[in-house]
């Protein structure tokens, strides 16, 4: 009897290692690195963001010249609105309705946020840039045999600092080669 208790526990020990050990095999390696780091560090993704802003501003020009030019107009029909026929004001109105209307579209055609011009820009301009420093993490987290990488500044529940490690610098030192 007792060495069937003996045999017993001694077999729920080897189960419970051998369950330790096959876990400890499906355990990931888990990396963190830094975003805003890497980007600020990488002179492609600042000429990216400079070209981008450069792109906005002309739009941000051409829209302020459009914006005074119908304001002049305004300005103007107002001084002179006392000497004007009815038809003359009517056709007042039209143009400066016709200009603003303009200057909405073309704000949103720029700009709008679900499919302005900026978006097809800021995509065509920042996608081979961010692939690279995909590309460089994913380089990074090989070499240290990491299989999961997150962002310490995403939002995820939790992750043990001491138990993951940071690629931030091996990224950085990737895009610079």
């Amino acid at each position: 009897m007792v060495l069937i208790q003996k045999r017993t526990i001694l077999t729920f020990a080897v189960i419970g290692l051998l369950s330790l050990c096959g876990m400890k095999a499906f355990a990931q390696k888990i990396g963190v690195v830094d975003g805003n780091k890497i980007l600020e560090g990488y002179s492609e993704y600042q000429a990216a963001n400079t070209k981008i802003q450069g792109i906005v501003k002309s739009w941000q020009d051409t829209l302020k010249m459009m914006t005074d030019a119908a304001q002049s107009k305004y300005d103007s029909y107002q001084k002179i609105k006392e000497t004007m026929s009815k038809e003359a004001l009517a056709k007042a109105q039209v143009e400066i309705d016709s200009l603003q209307r303009g200057i909405q579209n073309y704000n949103t055609v720029k700009m709008n946020q679900q499919n302005g011009e900026y978006l097809k820009v800021q995509k065509d301009i920042m996608t081979p840039v961010l692939e690279k420093v995909k590309a460089a993490i994913g380089t990074a987290a090989k070499k240290k045999k990491v299989e999961v990488v997150f962002d310490k500044n995403a939002q995820t529940t939790y992750v043990d600092p001491d138990k993951v490690t940071d690629l931030s610098d091996d990224v950085i030192s990737a895009l610079k080669k």
